[in-house]
């Protein structure tokens, strides 16, 4: 039997539950109220701060309630704030600091609104995300919806744009609102015949007749008729006519004016009360001809007029037939005109056949815009309001709903909604354009218009590029605008703002405002091109930030908004995709994917569904519709109560699909290929309940805090990493006093929602050492403050008290002190001096008496700190004799070892005990106060610095289990261990 020794170096290597034999040296079985530091050992957790009660209020309505979601809110290093939602939507607030209740204004239109959707049942259905001042609030239970808002419908509205101004042409327009038909008749051939000219139109004697009576005559005018004599040819001209069946017409002959009235006739000869419109145009050429009678000298020669009439159909007009004719006078010369040919058309013109007179046929009469659109304005009004539409009471009277109104170079037509929708057609589409409620593309469109006008451009038969234009005028008046997208006129445009996330939003003045978000409506588009949200008629389940949007997780899609318009789910455009739009995207997986939580890494946006992890990235440098994709990366089971966390350039999950929960660690998080994922819980596989859902981490201090609510225990993993290699990985736990209603990481402090006799307190545990915890500083009888000692104070609730608030009694021996608010726990309060002088450390039990606090002993004339003790307990596991063989520790368990004796290795250090129990017999514990009186002087702290200590064995390794344990205020601190004793192989060689 050899003697040996061995040391652990280190004992930070925090909780195992494996086997004795197969821990690492520096692996405890029980680390509690500890927590491993790669520089500074195995110390004693810090105390925790009470900084307030926030049960004890004044105004109930500001103190904390029996059930709601928690959540912190960070704004800077002097300012945040730990909150409250309860279970009927009211929102508390308290300043980290002091613990004072904060102002919390619900917006006085929505508040009813704002209360029924953070009611909730569960913690787990209120979500929150806070950037900057704003913190966005989900409930999971909500399922999004449309409010009634729609893009205004337009009433029944056409607008004819006048494309070109020409020379005889008729604008003519049809209106109409049904299917009926109206057959309309137009001449397109004539014939003009010179029925009587001064060839047969002169009394017998030559002399010219009256011009009523000429029609009767035959005989050529000779010289009798003066200027009118046939050798003249008096009946030359040209001239255009316009024909209406009763219409006034005027010859300028040389004979003289004459009026008469156009009686159009038919086949039979019969008249009839049809036919206008007819423009068309005559022109008969004259020639004096010789003409010689007799022979020899009775031989006479006279001139003669031989006439050559031509005809030009300019327009056919309307409402003749074929066979009816006319008679016209031009140049004392009288004509017979015949329609022979007519066609027949069937339009659609229940409300309005509007035909004009033709514009002129000469360009010695100017034609312009504002005369071709009155005569069409006139054509569409109604008899009764100045027009001579007789089909239907078309009018200008804007307060009930009609225009007939002339804008720039156009006509804008519109009715009542009630009266239904109607239509316009213009034959000439080369000179009259008309819009209702679609263009074929933007060519199209008028420059100048209606304000507001809507009009569908459709591009091509497909739905997919389709979209809506609104005419803006300048300062909002008809005429001169632009054509801007818009959305299609009823669609619904906006959400439900009371089924969306709501926002807290810290003020100016420090107060806070809950209110609605102003989710911005959607501008362009139709339910095809621009699409309501995915988010719509689902539950979000989270709020993230990426990439400069906010993004909705809602079901199995992500959903992002447009970048740097957090407000904004809608498209920009519906004729392209622009990276400015909106990402709406699904995960596509052969289980559920419903999608929880997010957390961006440098590789993109890493999503958690219950058992999957996507990836949402790009291979582009612009994230956009086009370039996002979503890649599966991972298959681990995610507890959706939790959240992810980062630690740094690794990503951490909680898992409880078990009975316990686990805790995975995912490195090497890329777009392509799968990350690595550790399970950083299988050292304790049975330590962490499943039910943990409180997660809060610290990675500048390399720390990860998880708790059950309404537990004492606060699980803790601290780690350590130098460059790619893992130094430290620890797992330890915490006892605090009061069951814990929720805990954060801000800076570099946890804070602690803890309950006691229902009672809510936060509580801070510094895990730096800082001016805003509790510490006790040796001066070492020194004027020289840099070579102070400054310990923490290891107290939980710990408070300060002044020396004004101390009433001595000598007859008691005892001093008394209002008992604090907060201090509603069983357990043991102490009080421990910190001022300096002799009863610097001063140590003593404090007794709670109804509303007071007694110390033994006079403290009335020392400001000193009350506060809970808590232990620090070690438990060492089985020594064995271990050896390392490469990264691996391999311990002698089938050899015989009698450990004699442990010689622990403390750093700073007040009071401490320790504990043996063997197998066998009683229980062995011992404690040491290092600094004992005589040795140090009454001005310092009976705190030792470094110090060795033994603890005698004599014991058989398996038989032995050691504890070390710490109670006191002061610190306690544990380097390492070495261990001495006989070990013996049993004579077997180990191969």
């Amino acid at each position: 039997m050899a003697s040996v020794t061995q040391t652990i170096p280190t004992l930070t290597g925090g909780l195992s539950q494996q086997p004795d034999e197969l821990k690492i040296p520096g692996q405890v079985s029980v680390a509690k109220n500890v927590i491993p530091d790669v520089t500074h050992g195995l110390l004693k957790r810090p105390g925790g701060k009470l900084i307030a009660s926030i049960s004890d209020n004044g105004t109930s309505a500001l103190n904390s309630q029996t059930n709601g979601k928690w959540f912190s809110y960070y704004r800077d290093e002097t300012e945040s704030y730990i909150g409250q939602i309860s279970r009927t939507g009211d929102i508390n607030m308290w300043k980290c600091s002091d613990g004072a209740a904060q102002t919390v204004n619900y917006d006085s239109g929505t508040a009813s609104a704002l209360a029924t959707y953070l009611s909730h049942s569960d913690d787990q259905d209120i979500q929150t995300l806070t950037l900057n001042d704003y913190t966005f609030i989900t409930n999971r239970t909500k399922t999004v919806a449309m409010s009634n808002t729609i893009e205004a419908v337009r009433p029944p509205e056409v607008f004819i744009d006048l494309r070109a101004t020409a020379y005889a042409r008729q604008y003519s327009v049809n209106l109409f609102d049904n299917t009926n038909t109206t057959a309309v008749t137009t001449a397109t051939r004539i014939s003009v015949d010179l029925v009587k000219s001064s060839n047969n139109y002169c009394n017998s004697d030559g002399s010219l007749p009256a011009r009523n009576s000429r029609i009767s005559q035959s005989t050529r005018c000779d010289d009798s008729a003066g200027d009118g004599r046939d050798a003249y040819a008096p009946n030359v001209g040209t001239r255009i006519f316009d024909i209406d069946d009763g219409v006034s017409l005027t010859d300028e002959a040389n004979s003289g004016n004459h009026t008469y009235t156009i009686d159009v006739k038919a086949s039979n000869g019969s008249s009839v009360n049809r036919g206008k419109n007819l423009y068309f145009r005559i022109r008969t050429i004259g020639q004096s001809v010789p003409y010689t009678t007799g022979s020899g000298n009775d031989q006479e020669t006279t001139y003669q007029a031989r006439y050559t009439t031509t005809f030009d159909l300019l327009y056919g007009g309307a409402e003749w037939q074929q066979g009816d004719y006319f008679y016209v006078w031009m140049d004392d010369g009288y004509y017979k005109v015949t329609v022979e040919k007519i066609s027949t058309t069937n339009v659609q013109a229940n409300l309005g056949l509007v035909r004009p007179n033709p514009t002129p046929f000469d360009t010695e009469t100017a034609v312009t815009a504002s005369s071709i659109l009155g005569d069409i304005r006139s054509g569409i009004l109604g008899t009764s309001y100045g027009g001579t539409n007789a089909l239907y009471g078309f009018r200008d009277d804007s307060a009930n709903g009609y225009e007939v109104k002339m804008i720039g170079t156009g006509l804008y037509i519109t009715r009542p909604t009630a009266q239904g929708t109607f239509n316009i057609t213009a034959p000439s589409s080369d000179l009259l354009k008309v819009m209702s409620n679609q263009v074929k593309n933007v060519d199209d469109l008028p420059s100048q218009c209606k304000n507001g006008y809507v009009v569908k451009v459709a591009n091509s038969e497909a739905d997919a590029d389709d979209y809506y234009v609104k005419f803006f005028g300048h300062n909002d008046r008809d005429g001169d605008g632009v054509w801007e997208e818009c959305a299609k006129p009823g669609r619904n445009i906006e959400f439900d703002k009371g089924t969306m996330p709501i926002q807290l939003v810290r003020q100016a003045n420090g107060t806070f405002t809950v209110s609605q978000a102003t989710w911005e409506n959607a501008q362009v588009g139709d339910s095809l091109t621009n699409p309501n949200p995915s988010f719509v008629g689902n539950k979000i389940n989270q709020l993230v930030f990426f990439r400069n949007r906010l993004v909705f997780l809602s079901d199995e899609n992500v959903v992002m908004s447009r970048p740097g318009e957090f407000f904004n789910f809608w498209s920009k455009t519906a004729t392209t995709f622009t990276p400015m739009d909106v990402i709406d995207l699904s995960c596509s997986s052969e289980y559920p994917a419903i999608v929880y939580d997010g957390i961006q890494v440098n590789a993109g946006l890493l999503l958690f569904t219950k058992n999957q992890q996507f990836m949402l990235t790009t291979d582009s440098d612009i994230l956009s519709p086009e370039t996002a994709k979503l890649n599966a990366v991972s298959s681990y089971n995610f507890n959706e109560k939790t959240n992810p966390i980062s630690l740094g350039t690794t990503v951490a999950f909680i898992d409880n699909a078990n009975q316990f929960t686990r805790f995975f660690e995912m490195s090497n998080v890329v777009r392509q290929g799968e990350p690595e994922v550790i399970d950083q819980s299988k050292v304790i596989g049975k330590l962490l309940n499943k039910n943990v859902e409180i997660v809060s981490v610290s990675r500048e201090n390399s720390v990860v805090f998880f708790s059950q609510k309404n537990t004492d225990t606060i699980y803790c993993f601290r780690y350590f990493t130098s460059g790619d290699k893992r130094l430290l990985q620890a797992w330890t736990t915490w006892t605090v006093t009061g069951n814990i209603q929720y805990h954060c990481m801000l800076d570099d402090a946890l804070f602690v929602v803890t309950r006691n006799n229902n009672k809510d307190q936060i509580v801070r545990y510094s895990m730096k050492l800082d001016d805003s915890g509790h510490f006790v500083t040796d001066t070492r009888d020194t004027a020289d403050t840099t070579d102070d000692y400054v310990y923490r104070v290891h107290l939980d609730h710990a408070s300060s008290v002044t020396s004004a608030s101390n009433t001595y009694n000598s007859a008691t021996i005892k001093t008394t002190i209002p008992k604090p608010n907060g201090y509603e726990s069983t357990k043991q309060l102490v009080a421990y001096e910190t001022d300096s002088g002799n009863d610097l450390g001063r140590y003593a039990m404090v007794t709670v008496n109804g509303s007071n606090l007694e110390i033994s002993g006079d403290w009335s004339n020392n400001s000193f700190i009350i506060g809970y003790l808590y232990e620090m307990d070690v438990r060492i596991p089985t020594i064995y004799v271990t050896q390392q063989v490469g990264d691996k520790y391999r311990s002698d368990a089938k050899s015989s070892l009698i450990v004699h004796r442990i010689k622990f290795s403390f750093g700073p250090l007040g009071v401490y005990s320790t504990t043996l129990q063997r197998v066998g017999k009683p229980d062995y514990t011992e404690t040491k106060e290092l600094a004992l009186a005589g040795v140090v002087s009454a001005s310092r702290l009976p705190i030792v610095n470094e110090v060795i200590e033994t603890v005698p064995c004599y014991e058989r390794n398996t038989n032995l289990t050691v504890n070390v344990k710490s109670e006191h205020p002061a610190p306690a601190t544990l380097y390492s261990l070495a261990w001495e004793g006989d070990f013996t192989n049993r004579f077997y060689r180990r191969v």
